[in-house]
């Protein structure tokens, strides 16, 4: 199948040209486009900086207003307020106009910066209708698709445009990478790993690939496996990406898979411990730190260093249901109970306005972020019953604030240490058997049964 087409084309803005894909672009620059293609990279694989690299494009051709969208867009995929508030300061300032598939972006990105990501995913699969190969509104709405978890569409998504996407096309491999996320996400762990695996013989350093495969080994147990996979591949994750910490989340995983609470502890001080800046960033790292609080490990000074890297009061907190969660984490982490109940009624109060987080915040608040923050609170009380109770009530439905099945165990293995401590081992043990299938082995698995076995009777 031939993709390499000419790059001067007739657009409804004038005389535009087309992408490596063959995607119109409303600009006449060579160089931007040119400019175009190592910001579109950047922006998929987490090298290098892809908000310098679309104002390269943007140098290029002052007038071309879609990079600066791409631009807002990916400050809107942080998931917190203040990169939202940028965005949305960019929008503002841009002038309208560029082709039908420009003017598609800029709509579907005004829906986002307003806080309605459901409508917003629902825009760009309209561009991907049309025009399968935008990666971007494909890579844009995969993100907002694991921010909404959307299981069904993380994988749906890139398997509908894969048959546009011969071999030999620029950018495939990311597509390939996305749907390995996707497929392990739904369940299908060995097609997952085929699709990562043939990501990364296109590109070796594809980090969404990487990802997914990591992915299968844990949802598979395969903690051994998973361990090696990322320790022989580290050149290729670890060193100057944006999606390193993350990586290192799932390093710190298998390791306590394994029992090795002080391997998971030293990836942990090394790796994720000065790792704040963002969001995304902090909830890796009070994920680990409260897995490990939970196996009996001491990191109350840890927590509260990373409490403190977390906001807690509006417009930052009420914005996205997933991180206000893990905030509340940090500060019970940190062992302080009456300072924790007065912050986390405060960030409940927050949540329950969501004043600053949009349509799509608001229901994920209310139907999992606020019963999770309640029940953690619980928790933190020493209401193990009620902490119990509160967990197993939404856990099923926990899905619907985002994140992975990996970062939605914290819940379920927050829900076995309650049902332990209020001697509900009849609880436990059931939640527990969620684990067999497929870490019935595991050192993990053993002492939680441990835990059952040895707590007070129901």
């Amino acid at each position: 199948m031939d993709y390499v087409i000419d790059k001067t084309v007739t657009s409804s803005s004038g005389l535009g040209r087309s992408d490596a894909r063959g995607l119109p672009c409303s600009t006449g620059s060579a160089a931007a486009v040119d400019a175009i293609e190592p910001a579109l990279d950047a922006m998929l694989s987490y090298f290098g900086d892809p908000l310098a690299a679309l104002d390269q494009v943007s140098a290029a051709d002052p007038g071309w207003a879609h990079p600066q969208v791409l631009k807002a867009v990916l400050l809107l995929t942080m998931g917190e307020h203040e990169p939202t508030q940028q965005a949305r300061a960019i929008l503002a300032a841009l002038q309208p106009g560029g082709n039908e598939r420009e003017r598609a972006h800029a709509a579907a990105a005004g829906l986002a910066a307003a806080g309605d990501w459901d409508r917003a995913c629902a825009a760009w699969e309209a561009i991907l209708v049309r025009w399968p190969r935008d990666v971007a509104a494909l890579l844009f709405a995969h993100l907002f698709d694991f921010y909404r978890g959307d299981a069904l569409n993380l994988r749906r998504r890139p398997q509908r445009v894969l048959p546009a996407w011969p071999a030999g096309l620029p950018l495939r491999g990311y597509v390939l990478g996305m749907y390995a996320f996707g497929l392990e996400e739904s369940g299908q762990y060995d097609e997952a790993e085929d699709a990562g695996r043939a990501a990364l013989e296109i590109n070796r350093r594809d980090p969404w690939a990487v990802h997914a495969v990591t992915h299968v080994f844990e949802m598979q147990g395969r903690h051994h496996d998973g361990a090696r996979w990322l320790e022989s591949r580290q050149p290729d994750w670890a060193v100057e990406n944006g999606f390193a910490y993350h990586n290192w989340f799932h390093a710190a995983l298998f390791r306590m898979e394994a029992m090795d609470t002080a391997a998971a502890l030293e990836i942990y001080d090394s790796q994720l411990a000065t790792a704040t800046e963002s969001a995304l960033q902090r909830v890796d790292g009070t994920a680990v730190l409260w897995r490990l609080k939970l196996l009996g490990v001491d990191v109350a000074g840890r927590f509260d260093a990373l409490g403190r890297c977390w906001p807690m009061q509006e417009p930052e907190a009420g914005f996205y249901a997933f991180n206000d969660v893990h905030a509340l984490i940090a500060r019970i982490g940190a062992g302080d109970g009456s300072a924790v109940a007065g912050v986390g009624e405060a960030l409940l109060s927050a949540m329950e306005r969501g004043a600053s987080g949009g349509t799509t915040n608001r229901r994920m608040a209310d139907e999992v972020g606020l019963p999770l923050a309640r029940a953690f609170l619980a928790y933190a009380k020493g209401e193990w019953t009620l902490a119990a109770e509160g967990l197993l009530a939404v856990r099923d439905r926990a899905h619907g604030f985002g994140g992975s099945h990996a970062q939605r165990d914290i819940v379920t293995l927050t829900l076995l240490d309650a049902a332990a401590r209020a001697g509900q081992r009849a609880l436990a043990a059931h939640v527990l058997n969620e684990r067999r299938p497929c870490k019935a082995q595991t050192p993990l698995t053993a002492y939680w049964q441990q835990r059952v076995d040895t707590a007070s009777g129901d």
